[in-house]
């Protein structure tokens, strides 16, 4: 074989090729592959070399240009302005040019320290700066009113501005007070829906209410205190009538002096109720005077409250006619206890402990006293109780007009039978209830007109008539105590003027009330005796050391004038 066979430079190597020159050209090979691998690495890592330069010189170019735009402005303390309405405040030097050649943006709170003493506030709407700027003189005026109209500055809010916001925001509901009288034959449902409370919630409030006091015991007259939360007129929360939104809170009564009713909203809107019982001092109180026209008119000048006088009315008409007997000159006294409030104000009258009446130079005295089985009485001295079986009279202030027998009637004009005893008062003087027993009638009678009929003990039965209205309660089948309102004086049925008609039938026939002789009430002997003197020594000792109820009625009177 030639040397011509064994060679090549194409690359492609004879068959005939040794292991040795097979290796050489793979070896070339290499070189060549990892030359041009070499020469494309270097030229990537010049341009991400070249690339790093220009970014690092743009980034020093960024903040050399936010430096210069920054460098005005060093040293001052700006404020982030984040409300719709804040403040505009540019400050100006002393001689009217921007100080540091640019206007200042201060907010509020840290223009006036930093700038107070030489500089000068202004402050301009956006459009009144457009219009300054448009007739600018000098370069300064118009820097200035170009300032102004930068809308990054915000205009100052003065108290107009302040109190027209206030105005503009939603109105919050206020607690308002009312108080509401209930009137003859409304209900409490009907007085508060009347008051605007919503329906369901007065009937929560009064379900509530049943708790501590029904609503029915409620009279007219009776007043109610409620408190709403209560949308202010012309605010959003009105109703379709324009009827400003009521949200009841509380209501409030006082059914009698000793307690008051609370019915309170909870914060679920539930309502609950609480009975408040006040508390009052026991006093005691004595009053004495002369009778010169009735002793009604007599006490109450003396400092007796009306319900006393009427106590005494009631104690001694078992004994004594007041139409007939009482005269000019007769004297009474009287020691009661009375219940005062923490201001020492007499809030309620109490009970009767003594009384003495003289009539005609004739003392009659009482004590007020319990045997101790639990049953209280006035009794003498002698320890004789003066409650009768029947009252004399059963009214007071009144005169007879009629007596009992034949007369000739005034409006029939003929002589008649006149079976009982006429009384002439006013309209509307109180009749009471001669005895204890049951009410048998109650309603309007043939020419009695308006009549009331009770049912005593022992067959006797007393009536009255001619009545103007019958008193709370009274009805037919209803127990009734000696001396309590039953009515009132009227002229109903055949009347010529007001006036009582009275008849007392024993056994089904009618006897004269006058002449009738009635038996009295029990007596104390033994240990119950000698128990009420005893009490009657003691009950003088504690009579002279109180005070006279004119001279308490004056302090009273005192203490409203000082307080006021």
């Amino acid at each position: 074989m030639t040397d011509d066979k064994s060679s090549g430079t194409d690359g492609n190597a004879p068959a005939t090729d040794t292991f040795w020159q097979r290796t050489h050209r793979n070896a070339q090979q290499s070189m060549k592959l990892y030359s041009s691998a070499s020469r494309l690495a270097l030229g990537q890592s010049r341009w991400i070399a070249a690339s790093a330069v220009l970014g690092t010189l743009s980034l020093t170019l960024v903040g050399v240009g936010i430096a210069s735009l920054v460098a005005p402005y060093e040293g001052v303390a700006t404020a982030s302005l984040t409300a719709d309405r804040a403040p505009r405040v540019i400050a100006w030097n002393a001689n009217g040019t921007p100080q540091s050649g640019t206007p200042i943006l201060l907010a509020a709170a840290d223009a006036a320290p930093q700038m107070a003493g030489k500089t000068e506030i202004h402050s301009a709407t956006e459009q009144e700066a457009e219009i300054a700027l448009s007739g600018a003189e000098t370069e300064d005026d118009a820097l200035r009113t170009a300032s102004l109209a930068d809308p990054g500055l915000f205009r100052p809010l003065t108290e107009e501005k302040l109190a027209a916001e206030a105005a503009s925001l939603p109105a919050t509901p206020r607690p308002v007070a009312q108080t509401v009288e209930l009137a003859s034959g409304e209900t409490l449902m009907e007085v508060l829906q009347d008051a605007g409370v919503d329906r369901i919630d007065a009937y929560h409030a009064v379900a509530a209410m049943t708790s501590h006091y029904s609503p029915r015991k409620l009279r007219a007259g009776q007043e109610i205190s409620l408190t709403f939360m209560e949308t202010p007129d012309g605010a959003v929360g009105e109703d379709e009538s324009g009827t400003p939104a009521k949200y009841l809170t509380a209501l409030s009564l006082v059914p009698d002096i000793e307690r008051t009713i609370e019915v309170k909203r909870n914060e679920d809107g539930s309502f609950d109720s609480q009975e408040i019982k006040h508390e009052f001092t026991e006093g005691f109180v004595r009053a004495a005077g002369t009778i010169n026209n009735s002793l009604f008119l007599d006490g109450e000048q003396a400092g007796v409250p009306a319900p006393i006088i009427i106590e005494l009315i009631r104690m001694y008409s078992y004994s004594v006619d007041f139409q007939r007997e009482i005269q000019p000159g007769d004297k009474f006294e009287v020691y009661f206890s009375r219940k005062f409030d923490e201001n020492e104000r007499p809030v309620k009258e109490g009970d009767v402990l003594f009384a003495a009446l003289t009539v005609g130079g004739k003392s009659h005295k009482l004590w007020r006293f319990d045997p101790g089985d639990g049953v209280w009485d006035y009794f003498d001295e002698n320890g004789q109780s003066m409650k009768k079986f029947l009252m004399k009279t059963p009214i007071d202030g009144a005169r007879i007009s009629s007596t009992y027998g034949l007369r000739k009637h005034p409006i029939l004009g003929y002589s008649k039978m006149h079976a009982g005893v006429d009384f002439a008062a006013p309209r509307g003087t109180p009749v009471y209830a001669a005895g204890d027993g049951t009410i048998t009638r109650a309603n309007r009678f043939s020419s009695f007109g308006n009549y009331v009929s009770i049912r005593h003990a022992n067959g006797y039965e007393t009536s009255y008539a001619h009545l103007n209205g019958f008193a709370r309660g009274i009805k037919a089948g209803t127990r009734v105590r000696q001396g309590q309102v039953i009515a009132y004086v009227g002229t109903t049925g055949r009347s010529t003027g007001p006036h009582l008609h009275y008849e007392v039938h024993v056994g089904g026939k009618k006897m004269n009330p006058l002449a009738l002789k009635v038996p009295t009430g029990r007596k104390l002997d033994g240990k119950q005796l000698a128990t009420f003197k005893e009490m009657r020594g003691t009950l003088s000792t504690k009579m002279a050391e109180a005070p006279l109820a004119t001279r308490v009625a004056q302090a009273a009177v005192d203490a409203d004038g000082g307080a006021n």
